[in-house]
This record gives C-alpha cells, sequence and structure tokens, in this order.
C-alpha cells in the first residue's frame, strides 16, 4: 500500500476589479462589491481615497517590494518611490522601520556598484559605467539625503565628476539616426537634471543643448526641468512653450529603459517644477490612468509615476476629511493632512457596499479595489484589442 499526495491548485487566475469614483464635495458615493464564488483565502479588498488623482498605492508597492531582480535599476526603482511614501500616507511605525532598512540598504548595495571613475555598472563585476543608471543612481542618492539619509559624500562628488565629464564632452549626433539620436538627446538632459538637482548645474552645457535644433520632446521638458531647478523660469518656459504633454508609445528596446508612461511621470515632475500646478494636475490624471492599467508596467515607470505623484502631494496643500460606512455600519470619521487614506478591508461579508461622504472642500478620487481569485470561473468572456481564430485540419489541409 502507497499513499500519494497530489496538491490540487485552484486554476484560475487571480483578477483585480476597480471601481473609481470621483466625489464632489458635500456629495456621496455607493460602492459595491462582491467576492460571492472567490476563495477567502487568495481574496483581498482596498479602500483608497485620495485629494489627488489615485496612484494605486497598494498594488503598486507590493510589486516594488516583491520583486525579484537586483540590476540597478531594479535595485533603484524599488527604493526610489519609498522615499515619497509619507506624503501618501500615514505611516506606523512598523512601516516607518521598513521604508528605512530598505532604503538604507539599497544605499549600502549602490556603493558597492560604483566604479572608480565614478560611474554606476548595470550588474555588479561589470568593468564599464552605464550612464542611464549612472543618472538614475545619482539621482536617487541625492533624493535620499534631501530626506535625511546619510549618504557618503565621497561616492556623491565621484558622481558629480563623472557627471561633469559626461556632460561637457557630449555631442549631439547625427539627425540621421533618428532612433538614436532622440535617445542620447533625453540622455544627456537627464543628466543635466541630475547635476542641477545635485546643486551642480553644468550651465554650459544646459545652454549649448538649448540651442540644439528639433530637440526631441522628452529632452525639452527634462532640460526644462533642469532650469526650473536653477530657479532659471524663462529658458525653461522657452523649451517647452506649446510642447506635448502626452508620449506617443514607443518600443521597449532601448538603452534609455524609457516608456511612454514613464516620460509622461517626468513631464508632470516637470510642469510642478515651473509652478504650472493647474496643467500639473491634468498631467497627474494621464499618471494617475497608467498606474491603474492592468498591463505590463516596468519598475521604472512605477519608481517615476510615485515619485512625481508624491512631488504633487508634497505641494498640494489641502486634507482629506470624509465621512464612511461598510454595510451600514459607520466607521471612523477620517481627517487627515496626508494625500492618501488606506485601509484593508476584511473580505467577510463577501458582498456588501461602502458609502463614501465627501466632507472636505475639494474633490476626492474614491477607488475600491478587490483582488479575488474564483473557486469557479463565472467571469464574463472578454476580449481587449485580442481575438483568436482557430481551426483543426488534417495534414492535407482539409
Amino acid at each position: 500500500k502507497e499513499t500519494i499526495e497530489i496538491k490540487v491548485r485552484n486554476p484560475n487566475p487571480a483578477v483585480t476589479f476597480r471601481n473609481s469614483q470621483w466625489v464632489e464635495k458635500g456629495e456621496s458615493v455607493t460602492l459595491p462589491y462582491s467576492l460571492n464564488g472567490a476563495s477567502p483565502a487568495n481574496s483581498r479588498m482596498l479602500l483608497e481615497v485620495s485629494r489627488i488623482p489615485s496612484v494605486d498605492i497598494s498594488r503598486r508597492f507590493d510589486y516594488l517590494y516583491n520583486y525579484q531582480h537586483h540590476c540597478t535599476e531594479q535595485l533603484t526603482s524599488k527604493a526610489l518611490p519609498l522615499l515619497f511614501v509619507s506624503q501618501f500616507k500615514a505611516v506606523d511605525e512598523e512601516e516607518a522601520q521598513k521604508i528605512k532598512t530598505n532604503v538604507q540598504e539599497a544605499i549600502r548595495q549602490l556603493y558597492a556598484r560604483q566604479i572608480p571613475n565614478g560611474g554606476f555598472v548595470y550588474w555588479p563585476g561589470n568593468a564599464s559605467a552605464d550612464e542611464w543608471i549612472t543618472s538614475y543612481a545619482g539621482m536617487f542618492l541625492v533624493l535620499a539625503q534631501e530626506k535625511g539619509y546619510a549618504v557618503n559624500s565621497n561616492v556623491l562628488n565621484k558622481w558629480k565628476r563623472f557627471q561633469r565629464a559626461a556632460a561637457q564632452n557630449w555631442r549631439m549626433p547625427d539627425q540621421d539616426d533618428s532612433w538614436g539620436y532622440w535617445q542620447t538627446g533625453v540622455q544627456q538632459a537627464y543628466r543635466l537634471y541630475t547635476l542641477a538637482l545635485a546643486g551642480a548645474p553644468e550651465q554650459g552645457a544646459m545652454n549649448r543643448m538649448k540651442e540644439q535644433a528639433n530637440l526631441p520632446l522628452q529632452a525639452k521638458w527634462r532640460l526644462a526641468a533642469a532650469y526650473a531647478l536653477t530657479g532659471k523660469m524663462k529658458p525653461a518656459e522657452e523649451l517647452v512653450f506649446k510642447a506635448e504633454t502626452t508620449v506617443t508609445p514607443y518600443s521597449s528596446q532601448n538603452y534609455i529603459y524609457g516608456s511612454y508612461d514613464r516620460d509622461e511621470a517626468m513631464i508632470l515632475e516637470t510642469l510642478l517644477l515651473m509652478n504650472r500646478d493647474q496643467a500639473a494636475l491634468q498631467q497627474a490624471k494621464k499618471v494617475s490612468k497608467n498606474l491603474a492599467e492592468e498591463n505590463w508596467f516596468s519598475t521604472q515607470s512605477t519608481a517615476f509615476s510615485l515619485m512625481a505623484m508624491g512631488r504633487l502631494a508634497e505641494k498640494l496643500s489641502g486634507t482629506l476629511d470624509f465621512t464612511w460606512t461598510w454595510n451600514g455600519k459607520q466607521q471612523p470619521v477620517v481627517k487627515s493632512a496626508k494625500a492618501v487614506f488606506a485601509k484593508e478591508l476584511s473580505t467577510s461579508p463577501a458582498s456588501g457596499n461602502i458609502i463614501v461622504k465627501n466632507e472636505g472642500k475639494g474633490a476626492l478620487s474614491v477607488d475600491l479595489i478587490t483582488r479575488t481569485q474564483l473557486l469557479n470561473d463565472t467571469l464574463p468572456a472578454i476580449s481587449n484589442n485580442l481575438r483568436l481564430d482557430v481551426k483543426y485540419t488534417d495534414m492535407n489541409g482539409a
């Protein structure tokens, strides 16, 4: 006799549903939910209320915390948004310690990835610096120092020397190679932005780049951010006069790790630096929409989007002020200076509704997010721009 245990797993995919509502002052909204037919152990329910467009904070931070790859880009992307968590929501002591530990560990690991010339490598053991990653890692270290973390001054000084030399030696390539032309332009503009952020602007290189004809859209916005950081708003305004704020999607196979959603988040940050708050709020809606989408999302896009939205939360004054009931039961009133209120709710009872009433002065974004794995797939068939044609034939095609 032999007993063999066979693991039986639920074959249905986990799905996420989002009910998003915009609630004006004095108004209320009802958000129904149903988890019937789902496995309670594999279900979650979250309520998020914010005074900025939603950043899908719970799902996005979970994604970064649990990301397993450790190249320098991913290492930086995981830690960068943690510098801005407190702008979104109240952080208890346990989470604050977790954030601090993660940021300090990222700083420590980045030290080991700096080579003698001051640049940063993509993988430990690489012999040459990656220019975009050098700018990205340096930006994180500068921001971490701004937020009160101890960052080795020798590491930063070596990085600035590398950046200055690269900025001074840069030349715009031949426009015949349009794919390479726009990438190298964005790379230089981003490098100049990081130097301005570090308080060491390379004004000569900035001015030379500004005079270049046919600067790529993303390069214009990054260079404008560099000028805004140095207090020079006139050249910043000239650069982006009538410039688009929407970026056309492009191939992810590029050496600046770019994507349209990351670039739109960079534009949001630039608008805030230029004190164009109304335009920034409109841009924030695009960034919010990008964050809420269920499709593939790179760690760098997530990081830049959360950083830009964190800066928006930092800049906009105001308070969260709302009341809410859960299945008819009154919950504690929420009054908070934070931009986002996020609360994980019990999945029992499996169905019901939540009513949120806005008692404050400005409009609120309300999101009820349910993630579930159905035991029996009762969902309707859905296709998003995808069609499958199936044919069964014999060897003769009949």
